[in-house]
């Protein structure tokens, strides 16, 4: 394959990757707005903190590739709204960690609940399954993992798959 011919695949990968970012992105909004949250930044970071109870601001700010003054605006909305508590570490009074309460995590169940029917990706993975298999979509997802850590390397990603356990665990 000679550079043209790749600069065109790389092209065409960078495209479909944006019409997919743009649609998700304006999902993750819509979402956000139904559980009447400010942000979909801050829908993310309920998930975060789902996954990770008393996880690190700055951790939170690293997975959700935000600047952590920006994690801490939200986090300040969130306590506002009753959605998460903060306390600082008893071991460095600099690092606060963030927690969800009884109305934050009723917030994550229903954006799980919701979430086939708000996030247009839900759907055409199913009608991936349904085309091509389970087989295939994992494989399809392994590859999406790797892209993922390629890109950012593997320790930035790292959570996503040890939150896996505990989304699912909201469908059983």
């Amino acid at each position: 394959m000679d550079k043209a011919d790749r600069s065109f695949e790389i092209l065409e990968v960078l495209n479909v990757l944006r019409a997919i970012a743009v649609v998700n992105k304006d999902d993750w909004e819509t979402a956000a707005k139904k559980l009447s949250l400010d942000s979909a930044v801050q829908l993310n970071i309920l998930w975060i903190v789902f996954c990770f109870e008393g996880v690190r601001v700055t951790q939170i700010a690293e997975w959700a590739f935000w600047h952590p003054s920006s994690i801490v605006i939200h986090v300040r909305k969130l306590m506002e709204k009753e959605l998460v508590t903060i306390e600082k570490s008893d071991k460095d009074g600099r690092v606060v960690n963030v927690y969800l309460t009884d109305k934050g995590r009723e917030v994550v169940y229903l954006s799980r609940k919701e979430a086939s029917e708000v996030f247009r990706i839900a759907s055409a993975i199913h009608n991936l399954v349904e085309k091509y298999g389970r087989n295939v979509v994992a494989l399809f997802m392994e590859c999406l993992r790797f892209l993922a850590s390629e890109i950012h390397g593997k320790e930035r990603i790292e959570w996503l798959n040890e939150s896996e356990e505990k989304i699912r665990s909201l469908t059983r």
